[in-house]
Order: structure tokens, then C-alpha cells, then sequence
């Protein structure tokens, strides 16, 4: 069985999960309890302030990408080690699929057998609360809201306000609420949020997050509310990450070189593990900071992130390009995923119309266009063996930009046949040899087997280019 958990959801979008999720996270932690938090969705963002507050990985949990299947999987997984989970939802609690409930946050709490905190928004508001909250708690009751946090009070008499205002039924579940202040607000950036790498006052918000919540929120009640408790006898341990194709087949793990700044920190936690469940050993490397790459490495992971954000920096750090350019001429496999697809184009033009020389891996060039936004889950299937094995695999991910491609001149066939959650089909990836990239975000438990298969890639050239080099020194 799962330990106790809950799931953070909110009345609408923007009602301020994150800040709330960030909060209690901190709380639990400085409480001392082992706890690991979960995101609803591809977001990328919200899960490097989870892992400031606990020091966890945070694990998305995706019903596209993922599956059913896959999504209980991964809670199971990583929920068994901890002594609380806790799960920010996605938009608003009944909000799903196409206008329905389907995939929603209310759907993933009933599925998981979690209560629910609801996330209210008082500010500009008083006896409307109890409306509002009315309203939810009746939708279904199948879905069990077991506590309720008041946010964006207007100070310790707005909320006293609201609290006399509602029924005595709703007013017991309260446990407390974030007043409003400017010195909580999490900046914000194209695309969402200010990550974790760029905001250089996370840690500050944190603490004043924090501060206040000692004061505002009862966090007794919640422990008691969603019956947390530390469990007799039990050591600190982490589960094992389950997946992949078991061992690699090489002699030793094969060391794959993942780039990871500021520029490059969109991953998905159980993408990175997948592939050491396969046999890899990560090194991490900075494209922003290393003039070269770690030595002996057999593959190259280039994530997502806000390249956009440092071209300067990128286009200054010659040598780095230099060197990725010739291991891609050799052959080792790289694999690129939206910034990185950005980082191995010929040059990247900025939001203001200048254009930094990238890598030059691939034969197009890449421009910002701030009113231009490509958002959509995908469905893959590759058109010809490669990275991910053979021709006809499948996966599941999704996309999520403000740039476009020009001045292409790309003339091989696309890595992959795709099709929309909505059903729209179009063609997407480059493949030259053991490099592919593509705009899409993959999610690797959509299918394990592509990281066993990058793997195998990656020990294949370890072992040619180690030939290689004894051949040589015969």
C-alpha cells in the first residue's frame, strides 16, 4: 500500500497551486518527514521547486503520455519510500480533456485513492467562498476534498471574514491560508514560470513562504486531516527505478553525457532514471560553463530548457560547439530534444531579431516569435531504424514553443510519422546518422525501450571507437 498522500487542486488556473504545493512541501520537509512530491502533466517548471523544497525528484504523472497503467506504476514506484505524497494537480480540479472530467485532476485523485486540498482563491471575495466551495464538494462526491487552504487573503481579518462566513461543515476542513503578498509572487517568463535555475530569489521565496505559512497555516490539522504519519521501524531507502530492459549488456555502465544549466533543465526525472535502469552511467555537463565535454563519453542527451534565454553565452563558448560538432562526425548518437534541437541548428535568433551561431549540426536555422506558440501531446512513430530501435516504434510526448524553424534545408526523410491527441496528423524529426532530434518532449515510459535502445546505441560506439583506439595503438 501507498503511504498517505494528497493532491493539491485548485478552482481554477492560476489560483496558485504552485505557490501552495511549494509551501507545504517546504513545511513537511523542515517537519522532517520523507517526502516526495508529483506533478499532473508535462510541466517541467513546477518540479524543480518541489525538488528545492524536499531535495526529491519530482515524478510527473501523465495520463497521455503514460497511460493508466504507467502513471499507478510510477506512484506506486516512487510514493513507497516516502512517508507522505504530495501531488500538484493540473488546472482547475474537474478540469479535463476536450471540456470533460477525463484526465482531470479530480479523475487522477480517484484513480490513486489520494483526498484532495483545494486551493481557493479569496482575494476580492468573502461569503462567496462558501458558494463556491459548496458547489465542488457536491460536484462528486466520490472525490474526497479533505482539507481546503485559503489563498491571496487580504490579511488575518479578510480571512477571519471569510471563515464566519461559511457553514460550519466547510469552515472544520479549512486549514489555514497564504496571505497575499508580493513577496510570494514566483516570476514568470514565455512559457510559464521562471525555472528554478533562472529565478534567483527562489530561495528567498522559499523561506519567506515558509515563514508565513508558521503563522497561517494549522499544519497539525493537515497532518491529522490526511492521516500522515511516520511509519515504526522503517530506514531511509529509495525504490528502485523500475523499467528499461534490465542490465546493459556491456562491461560496465556506458557513460552518456547530459547537458544540464540553466539552458538545458527540462527532463523528465523518470526519463534520466530509465536510462540508468538500462545501463548508463549520466554525466552531467554545463554547455553554458564547460569548454569541454567529460572525457570518454558514448552519447549525448541535449534536453529542453531556454536556450533562447542565454544565445550569447552559448554562441561564445566556441570550443564546446567545436567539439560537439566532431563526436557528431564520428558518430557517437545524440539525441535532441527542443532546446537542444535550437543548440545544433546553424544559429538561433532571438525575441529582438539577432541571430547567434549554434552548433551547426543541423542544417537549418531557428527563430523566437513571441506570437507564435506550438502546444500539443504527440504520438510518434519513426519512420526508419535509429536511436529508439527499429522502424515502426512507438512513443508518446509533447511540444511546447514560441520558435520555428527557417531557412531549412533538410532533405532526408522525417524521423517520425505523428499524430495529435485531437487526431491531426504531420510529419517532424531529423535523423542523420546516429543523431536525432526533434521538437517533441518525450516521455520515455510511454515506452521503456527506447531508452534500452539508446543505450545499446551508445555501448555499440563505445565499443567501436575502444576498437578503434586499440587498433590503433597496435
Amino acid at each position: 500500500m501507498s503511504p498517505p498522500g494528497f493532491l493539491v487542486a485548485g478552482t481554477h488556473s492560476g489560483v496558485g497551486k504552485t505557490t501552495v504545493t511549494f509551501t507545504l512541501l517546504s513545511l513537511l520537509a523542515e517537519k522532517g518527514f520523507r517526502v516526495q512530491p508529483f506533478k499532473v502533466g508535462p510541466d517541467f517548471i513546477d518540479g524543480g521547486y518541489h525538488r528545492l523544497a524536499t531535495g526529491v525528484d519530482s515524478i510527473n504523472l501523465d495520463l497521455w503520455m503514460m497511460g493508466w497503467g504507467g502513471l499507478l506504476e510510477s506512484f506506486r514506484e516512487f510514493s513507497r519510500p516516502a512517508e507522505v505524497s504530495v501531488i500538484e494537480g493540473m488546472g482547475a480540479l474537474f478540469d479535463g480533456k476536450n471540456g470533460t472530467v477525463s484526465g482531470s485532476s479530480a479523475e487522477i485523485a480517484k484513480r490513486l485513492k489520494v483526498p484532495v486540498l483545494l486551493v481557493v482563491d479569496i482575494w476580492g471575495m468573502t461569503a462567496t467562498t462558501g458558494a463556491v466551495l459548496e458547489g465542488l464538494l457536491n460536484f462528486d462526491p466520490q472525490v474526497k476534498v479533505a482539507g481546503i487552504l485559503l489563498n491571496r487573503a487580504g490579511g488575518q481579518g479578510h480571512f477571519e471574514m471569510v471563515m464566519k462566513s461559511l457553514k460550519p461543515s466547510l469552515r472544520k476542513r479549512v486549514l489555514g491560508y497564504l496571505p497575499h503578498s508580493e513577496d510570494f509572487a514566483i516570476p514568470e517568463r514565455h512559457l510559464g514560470l521562471k525555472t528554478l535555475e533562472e529565478n534567483k530569489e527562489a530561495r528567498r521565496i522559499k523561506a519567506a513562504l515558509a515563514a508565513a505559512a508558521r503563522e497561517t497555516v494549522d499544519l497539525s490539522k493537515l497532518i491529522l486531516a490526511f492521516g500522515i504519519r511516520r511509519p515504526k521501524g522503517e530506514g531511509l531507502h529509495r525504490a528502485s527505478p523500475q523499467g528499461g530492459r534490465g542490465p546493459s549488456p556491456f562491461q560496465g555502465p556506458v557513460p552518456i553525457g547530459v547537458a544540464r544549466d540553466a539552458a538545458f533543465c527540462f527532463y523528465y526525472a523518470e526519463n534520466l532514471r530509465l536510462l540508468e535502469r538500462a545501463g548508463a552511467r549520466l554525466v552531467y555537463f554545463s554547455p553554458l560553463k564547460d569548454r569541454r565535454l567529460p572525457p570518454g563519453l558514448s552519447g549525448l542527451y541535449f534536453g529542453g530548457g531556454y536556450p533562447e534565454s542565454f544565445p550569447g553565452r552559448l554562441a561564445a563558448n566556441r570550443g564546446l560547439r567545436r567539439e560537439i560538432l566532431q563526436v557528431l562526425r564520428a558518430g557517437m548518437p545524440v539525441y535532441a530534444e527542443c532546446g537542444g534541437l535550437m543548440y545544433l541548428s546553424e544559429s538561433l535568433r532571438d525575441f529582438g531579431g539577432k541571430a547567434f551561431p549554434m552548433v551547426s549540426a543541423l542544417p537549418f536555422q531557428v527563430k523566437m516569435e513571441k506570437n507564435r506558440l506550438t502546444i500539443r501531446y504527440v504520438e510518434l512513430k519513426t519512420t526508419r531504424d535509429g536511436l529508439w530501435g527499429p522502424r515502426g516504434t512507438r512513443a508518446r510526448g509533447q511540444e511546447f514553443h514560441h520558435s520555428r524553424i527557417v531557412s531549412n534545408r533538410y532533405r532526408g526523410k522525417p524521423a517520425y510519422d505523428c499524430v495529435t491527441s485531437t487526431g491531426e496528423t504531420f510529419t517532424e524529426g531529423f535523423q542523420s546518422g546516429n543523431l536525432l532530434a526533434s521538437y517533441l518532449h518525450l516521455h520515455f515510459k510511454s515506452n521503456p525501450g527506447i531508452a534500452a535502445a539508446f543505450v545499446k546505441k551508445c555501448g555499440e560506439y563505445n565499443r567501436a571507437s575502444s576498437a578503434a583506439k586499440f587498433g590503433k595503438n597496435l
